[in-house]
């Protein structure tokens, strides 16, 4: 006799050799004790779970002629051996009809079997048709058929497998029992694998088997067709095959797990040059991209499994040995840590199924996973300080996190070693609505080479914009430089200011310590070409250069007014426009000054200052937003000064 594979060899013949479906052969006995015979069925599930086979010991049980309750057959089980279930067994009984419905789709094909239903059976007592991957038949054809079901001949019984039912018409699924297979479990397909290692006198350790186990993923025919191929490449040893861990992962193609243990545990130490040498060493080796991701995501979702039901729960279906390996890899995180990895990573074998450069996606979709670890919530960071108190004197930095909890408006926990004030701060709104990323200091900061400002929070609040009037001190200044003929005077320059999208943005610092101002020694007058150059911006809409070259360090140069502005070039070019140069000039034209304005971006995107802040006019933007109960909590909360307001409501 020739070979068979062990998928067929070890084929259930019995509903009690079924594995893994005990919640559907138990009701099939029940009816064929009771009687209870439906006209149709319908069994849906995983592939190479048993559909198939229960509706052939199925159609043996009903055909079989031995009586129920006799010494040979005690049970609704088939008896296997009179005729009918041989022939049956055998695939070539007159009376069950198997059907390709992948091939015999058509409307023409179920017209054919809907007339040869009509006549009673040769010679058992049931016409049984199974029709396999039954979703492939095609509407028309469903139709055809609908009658049939619905009213069919006593001696007419339909079994249809499918793995995909939701792709049958409601009307068929509604004349039908429907019974939903499970993928087996690990421990019943491990099981199986031993019982017919020993059966094939096949030495196997649990390791092998398990991996076995493993690669079938629910389904014992793929576990059983690589067992058989396992077998095939297998050394003899004294006679009989010798199946070891290492040669089925090479057969496989599959690195062992040990690998990505080692992956997670460089992650955890932010060791980028480790986890990049690691796949380094396994692509170079041969490895697949893709293969190495899938079984990285297999890999990471059973330690989130670890991290969440714990090292014994049935959520993994994995040996002894890989679950202690999974609990260990799960103590270096948080759950939103492994969240947060294992969507990064199906992202990644998501994109390598489509990209020309897997190594290179590969190797990004890791380096994500160690920069990962960096972020840092608002959450966690507002609950190291007392309640409606001020943080630990002393200028303390924060303690370090080795591991992140959350990375919802998370931020860079290198950017959180910091004086004890906190800085309130945003970034400068785009052309198009900006949104917000946790990767944006990160990123900030290599361009620039400084280390950016992290966002720590937003404030809005609805000010009243009017037009900026002179505090009594500058009106003070202004009366001493027309007595004195344009004596020298004193400018401050306030704050940088960094916006992000919402209403207004407060930029908050911690009061610098007093210095002495600057003294310019030019006869121009600077605060009336501030105040002038100001208000024509603010009044044509211009109120973020407005702000930005109010809050700005003035000085003469020759023919020249610079204003050093807090703002980075990039903000600095979207905000001095064509547009808002012409104002300037026309402004500057009114007032007769001969002098022309350039605007420079401050030393690291900060504008030097040495003078403090000019209390805020009555009815100003800055008074409106001295008065929100945010604002003041805030500056008590860390002790600190408002020194600029950006208005960002649209007009």
């Amino acid at each position: 006799m020739a070979y068979q594979v062990l998928a067929r060899k070890y084929r259930p013949q019995r509903f009690s050799d079924v594995v893994g479906q005990e919640h559907v052969t138990r009701t099939l006995l029940n009816a064929l004790e009771q009687g209870r015979i439906a006209h149709g069925y319908i069994f849906s599930g995983h592939r190479g779970i048993g559909k198939t086979t229960i509706a052939r010991i199925l159609a043996m049980a009903l055909n079989c002629r031995t009586a129920i309750g006799s010494a040979e057959r005690p049970t609704p089980e088939p008896c296997g051996f009179c005729d009918s279930c041989t022939e049956i067994r055998a695939g070539n009984a007159v009376d069950v009809i198997e059907i390709d419905a992948a091939t015999n789709r058509g409307i023409d094909e179920i017209r054919e079997l809907r007339d040869a239903a009509r006549y009673r059976p040769a010679r058992d007592k049931y016409k049984i048709y199974i029709l396999d991957e039954a979703h492939q038949i095609t509407d028309a054809a469903f139709n055809a058929l609908l009658k049939t079901l619905e009213e069919p001949p006593d001696h007419v019984v339909f079994m249809m497998a499918t793995t995909q039912p939701e792709d049958f018409p409601q009307t068929i699924r509604s004349r039908c029992q429907h019974f939903s297979f499970h993928a087996v479990k690990f421990d019943d397909i491990l099981g199986q694998l031993r019982a017919i290692a020993g059966q094939e006198n096949i030495t196997a350790d649990d390791a092998a088997l398990a991996l076995l186990a493993e690669a079938g993923d629910g389904s014992m025919r793929d576990a059983l067709s690589i067992m058989d191929q396992a077998i095939a490449s297998a050394p003899l040893l004294d006679g009989k095959a010798k199946l070891d861990g290492e040669q089925i992962r090479e057969l496989m193609g599959a690195v062992p797990n040990t690998v990505f243990e080692r992956l997670l545990e460089a992650v955890s130490e932010n060791q980028t040059a480790a986890v990049i040498g690691e796949i380094n060493t396994l692509l170079n080796a041969g490895n697949s991209p893709a293969a190495l991701a899938r079984q990285f995501v297999r890999y990471l979702r059973n330690v989130l499994m670890a991290r969440i039901a714990g090292e014994g729960s049935e959520l993994l279906q994995i040996s002894t040995d890989e679950r202690a390996r999974a609990a260990r890899s799960a103590v270096l995180f948080s759950e939103e840590d492994l969240t947060r990895f294992l969507q990064v990573m199906l992202r990644t074998f998501d994109e390598l199924n489509y990209r020309q450069e897997q190594r290179f996606h590969l190797e990004l979709g890791l380096v994500k996973l160690v920069h990962l670890q960096r972020l840092l919530p608002v959450e966690e960071l507002l609950s190291q300080f007392p309640s409606g108190g001020k943080p630990p004197a002393g200028g303390g930095a924060l303690p370090p996190r080795a591991a992140s909890s959350s990375s919802t408006g998370a931020v860079s926990s290198a950017s959180m070693a910091r004086p004890s004030a906190t800085v309130v701060r945003a970034p400068e709104p785009e052309p198009a609505k900006p949104v917000f990323s946790p990767f944006e200091a990160d990123r900030s900061r290599k361009t620039s080479g400084e280390s950016a400002v992290s966002p720590l929070m937003e404030i809005s609040v609805e000010p009243v914009v009017v037009p900026r009037t002179p505090t009594p001190l500058e009106a003070t200044a202004r009366a001493v430089e027309a007595e004195t003929a344009k004596a020298p005077v004193s400018v401050a320059a306030d704050t940088p200011i960094v916006a992000i999208e919402g209403t207004t943005a407060l930029a908050i610092e911690p009061a610098p310590a007093p210095r002495v101002d600057t003294v310019y020694t030019q006869t121009v007058d600077l605060d009336r070409i501030r105040e002038t150059v100001c208000a024509a911006l603010n009044v044509n809409g211009h109120n973020t250069a407005s702000v930005l070259l109010d809050a700005g360090q003035w000085s003469v140069e020759g023919d020249t007014i610079r204003v050093e502005v807090g703002a980075k070039k990039t903000m600095l070019g979207l905000t001095m426009n064509i547009e808002a140069e012409k104002i300037i000039k026309n402004a500057l034209r009114g007032i007769g000054a001969s002098q022309k304005l350039v605007a420079v971006p401050g030393e690291n995107g900060v504008a030097s200052t040495n003078a403090k802040p000019r209390a805020a006019a009555s009815g100003s933007v800055q008074a409106a937003a001295l008065e929100n109960p945010l604002v003041k909590q805030a500056m008590d909360l860390f002790g600190a000064e408002l020194r600029s307001v950006l208005d960002l409501r649209d007009k």
